[in-house]
């Protein structure tokens, strides 16, 4: 908890952090600390639900987006959408040799879950597999900033403007144990309505510590003096004081 009231502190996040967890089996279900979709709806939806502090789960019959079930493991992928020739139906790829690639190249999980939970991070007592953020492109300039203080360059970024949340942000982090960042999809902003200045980032939550240390610990050096003022007076109202805020000391002296 106090993780996430480090990562509240250091951006100013609109939205809620959203954790996603991927449902097993039947038994592991029904324990799970969420509303059942009972009405057909897209992944992404469940996703700006949990952005605005509503838990919810479901099965891959409950997806209205059989894309994103797909992308999640919870519907099985047919031939005619493996090789590309759904994409280039839909005029998304000019020929299909671009449709094979591209399909090729999209995280599609290949597990058979039997559900999916969607809530707001703080609401998990459990650790969920990925976690999502929704929010302005500096804010996921920071969150980036925050991976890269333990990791480096991130040189694997997957984005095509297309299945931006089940793939982009949750199939591919959690696939490939990495950061992705997603530019959306033009799906997700009509059907879960994303303001057109937001972006996406996912990461597996065995990241999500040191994304928040990493964070805190360029905030100095990237913050100007405003934010940073309003920043340490967050810290101090939680509690939390161990940071060191230098003024007048950043990036560009």
């Amino acid at each position: 908890m106090e993780t996430i009231i480090r990562l509240n502190c250091a951006l100013d996040l609109e939205r809620k952090a959203v954790g996603v967890k991927f449902l097993h089996t039947e038994e592991e279900y029904q324990l799970a600390a969420a509303k059942t979709i009972t009405e057909p709806i897209n992944y992404c939806v469940m996703v700006r639900l949990a952005t605005q502090g509503r838990a919810t789960k479901a099965i891959g019959n409950n997806l209205a987006c059989l894309a994103g079930a797909r992308a999640l493991g919870l519907k099985e992928i047919d031939a005619y959408h493996r090789s590309g020739q759904n994409g280039k139906k839909l005029g998304l790829y000019n020929d299909m040799p671009t449709a094979k690639r591209t399909r090729d190249g999209m995280s599609y999980c290949d597990h058979q879950a039997f559900g999916i939970m969607v809530k707001p991070l703080e609401d998990y007592d459990s650790e969920p597999d990925v976690v999502i953020i929704v929010s302005t492109p500096y804010n996921i300039m920071r969150i980036v900033q925050g991976y890269s203080y333990y990791n480096g360059m991130q040189s694997n970024f997957k984005m095509t403007g297309n299945q931006a949340v089940c793939s982009e942000s949750t199939a591919y982090p959690y696939l490939s144990n990495d950061i992705n960042a997603s530019l959306l999809c033009i799906g997700t902003r009509h059907q879960a309505g994303w303001s057109d200045h937001e972006l996406a980032v996912g990461f597996p939550i065995g990241l999500f510590t040191k994304i928040v240390d990493g964070i805190m610990n360029t905030v100095n050096i990237m913050e100007n003096n405003q934010k940073k003022e309003v920043i340490e007076k967050k810290l101090l109202a939680n509690g939390i004081g161990e940071l060191k805020i230098k003024y007048d000391f950043n990036y560009y002296r």
